[in-house]
């Protein structure tokens, strides 16, 4: 499952993204998957964070690297280009999980079904 929020605001978009992810690096079984693939650094942060009950500081934890590694977001180029770099690194079925920078959930399905 990828987050992916399209929108020509990439920083709009990456702010969407953050915010969706944030309450999934809460779950420890995220955290262990994430650093495994080799953001130690970050869930340790999350972790310590968590420890401490400071939760508003796990975004800062969502590196912009980890979110351009980890979801897409960004204009429909940039989007339809992540999903085939996808297919090319060998991912059979990516499953694309729409969010959207300009309105709700049905705002988001349609800004992905316009662009495939």
């Amino acid at each position: 499952m990828i987050s992916t929020c399209i929108s020509d605001d990439v920083e709009a978009a990456r702010a969407v993204n953050r915010k969706t992810l944030a309450s999934y690096v809460r779950l420890p079984n995220y955290r262990n998957y994430w650093k495994e693939a080799g953001y130690v650094e970050e869930m340790e942060g999350i972790e310590q964070a968590l420890a401490d009950g400071d939760v508003d500081k796990v975004p800062h934890f969502l590196t912009d690297k980890w979110l351009a590694n980890t979801t897409l977001f960004g204009s429909a180029t940039a989007v339809r280009d992540g999903v085939e770099a996808s297919f090319d690194a060998g991912v059979k079925t990516p499953i694309l999980v729409p969010s959207s920078a300009n309105g709700g959930q049905m705002v988001a399905f349609e800004e992905m079904l316009a662009i495939f």
